[in-house]
């Protein structure tokens, strides 16, 4: 059951620690005002190398995307069971190494960590010691350095729920095989000390289906370069059309790795049954859908 500080009257409440942490660096950036006026529409900001278009982008749509993954996490309507069940178990206990791609300014991976510890909180999943490695990764360097802070910020309240974090940041050009091999030589520096290896690729598809042919070459090389180990490639992203040619994109990248893909879950939420959400910034509650693929190797 999930509890009501998550979960209430159909609404999905994001966590409290989650809240403050992003309140917070909206003051420091001086763009509170403009995330409170902002009218949760489906059309944002999207991100971009320079400092201007990372903070619209934070102020507009980091509560949209984080939302999404939370709800994945928790799972409230058991929309996505199997995919939640296996995120729950993986992130219970033990040592994992997570990729972040692209991490923006890190929604995915604060929604997932702080949901966890709402969980725990709660006594909903075992509060057992879990160590995360976290690499980050991203086309924007400023984007990156609020994806850094905000980890810094958090790491106190996740230690309280046995939760410990370390993490790395590295600019990435997906475009760029070269870029690629460097992104995975530094996650893959320590491979032999972890459990299990996780990539995370939500909002990927914001880029555009004209660019996803430019992606080809390093997402091949990534699921290649993680082929021998235990892992799992979750991606989620909103429903929508320009979504699903993305997975699309992605589900013949896929093809080519039957070998070793041993499980591969397709979920999505119908636009007509979406999910509601409260944002603590302007006081609204909108709506959300989410389509998601993941792949694994056990």
């Amino acid at each position: 059951m999930t509890p009501d500080s998550l979960w209430k009257d159909n609404i999905l409440y994001q966590p409290e620690s989650l809240i403050e942490v992003y309140k917070n660096k909206l003051i420091a950036l001086s763009m509170y005002e403009h995330a409170k006026n902002h009218t949760n529409n489906s059309v944002g900001a999207t991100g971009g190398r320079n400092d201007d278009e990372t903070k619209k982008h934070f102020a507009e749509r980091f509560l949209t995307s984080s939302a999404r993954t939370q709800f994945v996490v928790i799972d409230p309507r058991e929309d996505f069971k199997t995919v939640s069940n296996n995120l729950k178990s993986t992130f219970s206990s033990g040592e994992i190494s997570i990729l972040d791609i692209p991490a923006g300014t890190g929604a995915g991976i604060l929604s997932l960590l702080t949901s966890l510890a709402e969980l725990r909180f709660h006594s909903k999943l075992p509060k057992l010691p879990l160590h995360v490695n976290i690499v980050g990764a991203d086309f924007s360097t400023s984007a990156l350095m609020i994806y850094s802070q905000l980890l810094q910020e958090i790491e106190n309240v996740l230690k309280q729920h046995l939760i410990f974090i370390e993490y790395e940041t590295c600019e990435w050009d997906a475009t760029n095989p070269q870029s690629t091999n460097l992104l995975i030589r530094q996650f893959l520096k320590e491979e032999d000390k972890y459990e299990e290896h996780y990539v995370l690729m939500s909002a990927f598809s914001g880029v555009g289906s004209s660019n996803y042919k430019k992606f080809d070459k390093s997402f091949d090389y990534i699921q290649t370069a993680l082929s021998h180990l235990h892992t799992t490639i979750l991606y989620i992203e909103p429903n929508t059309n320009e979504a699903s040619t993305f997975l699309g994109f992605i589900d013949k990248l896929h093809n080519k790795l039957t070998t070793w893909l041993s499980k591969v879950i397709n979920l999505s939420i119908n636009p007509d049954a979406r999910f509601q959400w409260h944002d603590p910034i302007t006081g609204n509650t909108p709506k959300s859908a989410i389509i998601l693929k993941q792949y694994s190797r056990e």
